[in-house]
């Protein structure tokens, strides 16, 4: 049921309960369409709900934006949208000030005890929306922010201004903590992806390989599908399977034709079976031009898929040992992508000596053990001074 409070934010399951002695805590992000930082977000959430914790969660899209995500029939759900009649700056300046005051009128009424957001612009507006509020703000970057080419220059100047008003930063890895320590003047805290309950499935491998993942040009889909054409003629039994969906779908779509691996290079679509598709793969391959901390690959990792990655910065390198649970490539190099995969293919005992050992991943980045840290960071706020602004 939804119901409008006088703040005029769009509240799912009714208010949130005082702060009781169970953790109160409001989560937020800009939407749950779909992405690496929606699922482990989304995650958190429904793990804190499990526990029973009072689990609010708000982004900044309208109801319109349907949820690829599931949350934990507990949880809140919130919407902060205010529509903007134009794209010109002075409409989403005002766009955004309606956005801040409905996350107060929120935070008012759910009266939490941790904010937590995700993505840099959610960030920045989270932060603004608790001046002078008493909760704590944790928050954190989950892309490489010297390549994020959707974050613009003044988001980016506020970016370095106002990080070191949150109580608590959170990075992925550490050189993204190098990079944010040093640009924001601040010391955040590394915590990797907690892997979630992955399931156990028993397929055949097939001559498959996968990519997943958002159909942009961070993804580096094209670089594959150059790399695939080099030796498609070689492996006439093997095939691509591209799962996702976004913005460069036509361009892929037409390289695809343009190279002629009609016939041997499927579009899936945005999946819930992600996981069927890793289980059957012969080969998992990420050829991102940036990352943050790659969900895909560990997800691959742990369902035994051998994998193939761009040594991108953040976090290939911190999940794979190159040669021993996959292989590292570099950035943007098609030929040598292309004499790996080849490699790859030609060594079926290989393929699963590394997937053996990828799979190790599920007790390294165990969601119980990644959650403790999280949950480590947040009590520790509790009864100590909120940072203030000015």
């Amino acid at each position: 049921m939804l119901v409008e409070d006088p703040e005029n934010e769009m509240v799912a399951n009714g208010a949130g309960s005082p702060f009781d002695g169970t953790p109160n805590i409001l989560l937020i992000t800009g939407s749950l369409q779909g992405g690496g930082a929606e699922r482990v977000i989304s995650d958190m959430a429904n793990y804190w709900a499990n526990k029973c914790w009072n689990v609010t969660f708000a982004t900044w899209c309208s109801p319109e934006v349907a949820d690829f995500y599931s949350l934990a029939p507990g949880i809140k759900r919130a919407w902060l949208d205010v529509y903007s009649p134009n794209d010109s700056v002075f409409s989403k300046i005002k766009s955004n000030l309606g956005r801040i005051q409905k996350l107060r009128g929120l935070i008012r009424k759910t009266k939490p005890d941790i904010i937590l957001s995700f993505l840099t612009v959610s960030n920045l507006l989270t932060i603004t929306a608790c001046m002078g509020l008493k909760q704590h703000v944790v928050i954190s970057e989950r892309n490489n922010p010297i390549l994020e080419n959707r974050i613009t220059i003044p988001w980016k100047i506020l970016r370095r201004l106002f990080y070191a008003h949150a109580d608590t930063v959170i990075v992925q890895t550490n050189d993204l903590k190098l990079w944010i320590d040093e640009h924001c003047r601040i010391k955040s805290m590394v915590i990797p992806n907690p892997l979630r309950e992955m399931p156990k499935l028993s397929y055949k491998r097939e001559n498959l390989i996968v990519a997943v993942g958002n159909l942009s040009k961070q993804k580096g889909f094209d670089l594959l599908l150059r790399a695939f054409s080099r030796i498609a003629s070689e492996f006439n039994e093997w095939r691509v399977a591209i799962v996702g969906q976004g913005n460069e779908y036509e361009k892929l779509m037409q390289l695809r034709n343009d190279l002629m691996l009609e016939h041997r290079v499927d579009f899936i679509g945005q999946s819930d079976e992600v996981e069927k598709w890793m289980a059957q793969s012969g080969l998992v391959v990420q050829p991102s031009r940036f990352e943050g901390f790659p969900n895909v690959l560990l997800e691959a990792m742990s369902m035994g898929a051998p994998v193939i990655s761009a040594d991108c910065e953040f976090g290939p390198s911190d999940i794979i040992q190159d040669g021993v649970n996959g292989r590292l490539v570099p950035v943007e190099d098609v030929s040598t992508l292309a004499r790996v995969i080849a490699e790859m293919i030609c060594q079926p005992a290989l393929r699963e000596q590394m997937g053996l050992e990828a799979m190790k991943v599920r007790e390294t980045y165990k969601q119980d053990k990644i959650m403790e840290q999280w949950e480590q960071s947040i009590f520790k706020l509790q009864g100590s001074s909120k940072k203030q602004i000015g």
